[in-house]
């Protein structure tokens, strides 16, 4: 072999250039997944914020959802709601009467359902406390103008009730059935007074029975589990007080001897109440066991006739937009 081929073949063959290929390539696969990786929609980073911002250690409350632990005097609000009726379908706010009103009326719906259904919750001028038991209170003395008195009548006739809330728990009537005190049954709220005799007699004053239920091993406190109203209509013998917020004391006898108050027969009306506190085995998630035992009212046909009309209208108008739009779309797909 010639010097000349054995240079040749003794010379190194020429490196292979791959990592240029290989970087330049690793580089289009980054730029690659650098493209394909999804934006952060701006929703999703306003919740992010929405949620940073969130005081941390707290969680949200649905009112009626979790209980509350009252302590021993502390205080309870009575809330009112609209006076309804089985006659008629006008529910009317609590103050369209001349009840007891307190120095500032707001408003209390407390959760979406209550707006749903139409309920007009406000504040009341009722003192509460936690085991603290009341014997005539005297709320408020009131003078009745003929407006007034013509208001009662009117809701008296047309059977309206008052609905009270304590607790997120509305307030029932119980009603024993004749010949047995063992058993009986609830109504929703307490009507705004009687009729009889061509007389209209309001109910004036209330007794609350509230129940409550312990468990000091289990929480702190005590659980309303129970509201029940007793409407009482009487004439009440006052007495002036300094000491009491109304100004007056009140002497509340029940029975055969005081008479009914006939609004046609008194120029004016004076709002009293008791409170009385009951234990009950009754556990907070059972607590409306006892709404299961309410009667309803009348029934409203034309209400249910109308509601089903309008649902029959809003169907057929969907099914024919969607008819239509169907026959569109295939005729288009026929043409292609």
């Amino acid at each position: 072999h010639s010097p000349s081929t054995c240079l040749v073949a003794l010379r190194p063959a020429p490196p292979r250039r791959i990592s240029a290929p290989s970087a330049c390539c690793g580089s289009m696969a980054g730029g690659l997944a650098m493209r394909r990786t999804p934006r952060s929609s701006p929703l999703v980073l306003l919740l992010l914020l929405v949620l940073a911002a969130l005081p941390s250690g707290r969680a949200f409350y649905l009112p009626g959802v979790a209980p509350i632990e009252y302590q021993e005097g502390s205080k309870v609000d009575l809330k009112v709601n609209k006076l309804t009726s089985v006659k008629t379908q006008l529910p009317y706010g609590y103050y369209v009467l001349p009840y007891c009103r307190p120095p500032i009326i707001q408003d209390s719906v407390e959760n979406l359902g209550e707006i749903l259904v139409g309920d007009m919750i406000e504040n009341s001028p009722y003192e509460i406390n936690m085991l603290q038991n009341l014997t005539c209170q005297v709320l408020c003395k009131r003078e009745l103008s003929p407006s007034d008195k013509d208001k009662f009548r009117s809701m008296v006739e047309d059977e309206y009730l008052v609905n009270w809330l304590v607790d997120n728990l509305p307030g029932a009537t119980r009603y024993a059935r004749l010949g047995s005190e063992q058993s009986y049954w609830y109504t929703n709220g307490f009507p705004v007074g009687v009729e009889r005799n061509g007389h209209t007699y309001i109910h004036n004053h209330v007794k609350l029975i509230l129940k409550y239920h312990s468990s000091p091993y289990d929480y702190e406190g005590y659980r309303i589990v129970g509201f029940e109203i007793e409407p009482h209509s009487m004439v009440q013998a006052l007495r002036s007080d300094p000491a009491e917020p109304s100004g007056y004391a009140g002497m509340c006898h029940e029975g055969a001897a005081t008479p009914l108050h006939d609004i046609d027969a008194h120029p004016d009306v004076t709002f009293t109440y008791d409170v009385q506190w009951e234990e009950s085995s009754t556990r907070w998630a059972s607590r409306w066991d006892s709404y299961l035992k309410m009667t309803g009212g009348q029934i409203h046909w034309f209400s249910i006739l109308n509601s089903l009309m309008i649902m029959l209208f809003l169907s057929g108008m969907v099914a024919m937009i969607l008819l239509r739009t169907v026959y569109r779309d295939i005729t288009k797909y026929n043409e292609l």
